[in-house]
């Protein structure tokens, strides 16, 4: 009896472990390199217009009235449960995706990491800096799971 799939989704479905219909969506991923590209213009607004008060007074930078510094940090804890989330939609993708995606929630953990020490800390540029490098590890995270995922939905021909 002759499989009603084509020889495409059969290869795939050997290359992948998943069935197409089960791999997952662009989504994911999308979503969150624009929330990534979001939370870069909101740091790079409080870096530029916002005068941070003497070091150790953290509360006072939230409560100055200025909503660039709470917003930034808000996105943050946005983007830190979305990329669990993220992750966990990966499972469907297979390692490759998973991978992508946990390294991504590694980024934005270490620029989560390096902002709250910078703010609550003594404004040391090297958490600046941290801030940054988690940034372009949790970017190149999700271009690398929406490659990945692209090309493996890929219609040849």
């Amino acid at each position: 009896m002759a499989s009603s799939r084509s020889r495409y989704d059969q290869d795939r479905e050997i290359r992948t472990g998943q069935r197409p219909q089960q791999l997952p969506s662009f989504a994911p991923p999308l979503v969150m390199l624009g929330l990534l590209g979001a939370q870069f213009l909101l740091g790079m607004a409080v870096n530029l217009f916002v005068q941070l008060p003497p070091s150790g007074e953290a509360m006072a930078t939230m409560m100055s009235g200025n909503p660039l510094v709470p917003l930034h940090m808000m996105l943050g804890v946005l983007l830190g449960a979305g990329a669990v989330l993220a992750v966990v939609l990966a499972r469907a993708g297979g390692t490759a995706v998973i991978g992508c995606a946990a390294l991504a929630l590694g980024g934005i953990v270490v620029a989560g990491s390096g902002g709250l020490t910078f703010l609550f800390g003594s404004y040391d540029n090297t958490f600046s800096f941290l801030m940054s490098v988690g940034f372009l590890v949790a970017v190149g995270g999700y271009v690398g799971e929406f490659a990945y995922l692209r090309r493996s939905s890929a219609i040849p021909g």
